[in-house]
């Protein structure tokens, strides 16, 4: 007897693991708790595997009984292809033939919803799928496919198709909301914020050699606050940087970065503070870690420090607090810490009140364990992986039933 699915979903992610990156994590935690719900899900997304004079292919896995379909070649992430240089109209044949291939991977599933995660090829061309397919698409908005792309000229055209296009519109959180509503005030009826959940890699418990002891010279008495993930503007780097050069005028306080050091455009905006903060040893960088490693190593902070100006729902800083860190953010995750309670909520783009709190989080132990327990309860009662599947699930049923 054949089974009956609630829905069947073709999810198309810009990224899945192993490919690194926020979006590869909730693309994986969200297609295996729709299977789990009773979906059947097929994922479709790109592969920089072999080179993009390759001819057309598909790979195909299961994977905790979601099928993966990978398909290439395609320019994303290729390590041998610089994109400032490649043509618009050379991306555009790669995106027509990653449709084709998509369409005819579609056709026989016979989805009742297609779901995409990133507004930029992923979600363009899930936009033309659908209409292909003449079924419903919920394009779910990341962080940088709204918070940087809605100011760029060359890309706000192919975020308003598919804004414009989709029956609904998720956010992951307030922020990239409020910018949505900036650039497409007239979609605020179709518009929902399911906030991430999070999955800890199995193997996430403290190895009997810790890190900081053999990697830096940090007395073990001090606190340490951790930064997971790349150092980029968005990210509040330059602020960060500058606050941490203000906090250790009056009190030690040790950063950990882990991730990889600056990039070409941080270096230019802040590689000299970074610099001096690595020659002060107050500054040390792990460098990309796998995310089991990288956790691993992170757990041994005190505070997870994320002065994002602009982002998502940064999955290191749910990390950060399952682990037991204490936060330190920007407002711009006011729905995921509450000040006061489970952290310190400065406003964005603030040195001094940025300073402020990790001098206050640094110097008060007992505040810093108080607001820590807070925040472990929140990630475990409000990000659990099914309760944001379930949500997913809930607005595919309302979406189909109209």
């Amino acid at each position: 007897m054949k089974r009956r699915f609630q829905h069947r979903v073709v999810f198309v992610s810009e990224a899945y693991p192993p490919t690194p990156g926020g979006v590869a994590t909730s693309a994986r935690r969200v297609a295996k708790n729709l299977a789990r719900l009773g979906c059947e899900v097929m994922v479709i997304t790109f592969d920089n595997s072999r080179p993009l004079t390759n001819d057309d292919y598909i790979l195909e896995q299961v994977d905790d009984g979601v099928f993966v379909r990978r398909i290439g070649p395609f320019f994303l992430k290729q390590p041998s292809v610089e994109l400032e240089r490649m043509p618009e109209k050379v991306r555009a044949t790669f995106r027509r033939r990653a449709f084709d291939q998509m369409l005819t991977l579609a056709q026989p599933f016979r989805p009742t919803i297609v779901l995409s995660f990133y507004l930029l090829n992923a979600g363009m061309l899930a936009t033309y799928l659908a209409h292909s397919l003449a079924v419903p698409h919920v394009a779910s908005v990341r962080g940088n496919d709204i918070g940087r792309n809605m100011f760029s000229f060359d890309r706000l055209a192919a975020v308003r198709l598919v804004i414009d296009r989709a029956e609904r519109v998720v956010c992951v959180n307030q922020h990239l909301r409020q910018r949505l509503l900036l650039a497409f005030p007239e979609a605020a009826p179709r518009i929902s914020v399911i906030m991430n959940g999070l999955e800890l890699p199995f193997c996430t418990a403290q190895s009997a050699q810790r890190y900081l002891d053999t990697e830096t010279t940090w007395p073990p008495q001090e606190p340490v606050a951790v930064f997971i993930g790349a150092p980029r503007e968005k990210k509040g780097i330059v602020i960060l940087l500058q606050a941490m050069e203000l906090v250790n005028v009056h009190a030690p306080l040790r950063l950990l970065v882990v991730g990889p050091a600056l990039g070409a455009i941080e270096q230019r905006q802040c590689g000299t503070a970074w610099n001096h903060l690595i020659k002060s040893n107050v500054l040390h960088t792990t460098g990309h870690r796998d995310r089991a490693t990288a956790l691993s190593i992170a757990a041994e902070g005190d505070i997870i420090v994320m002065p994002s100006i602009d982002d998502g729902m940064a999955n290191g800083l749910l990390e950060g607090m399952a682990l037991g860190l204490v936060p330190v953010v920007s407002d711009v995750f006011s729905d995921v810490v509450s000040g006061d309670e489970s952290g310190w909520v400065v406003k964005r783009n603030d040195v001094l009140a940025l300073a402020s709190a990790l001098r206050e989080a640094a110097g008060s132990p007992d505040q810093r364990q108080k607001r820590r327990l807070s925040a472990q309860k929140l990630i475990a009662e409000r990000h659990q992986p099914e309760r944001e599947a379930k949500s997913y699930l809930a607005l595919f049923n309302e979406v189909v039933s109209r």
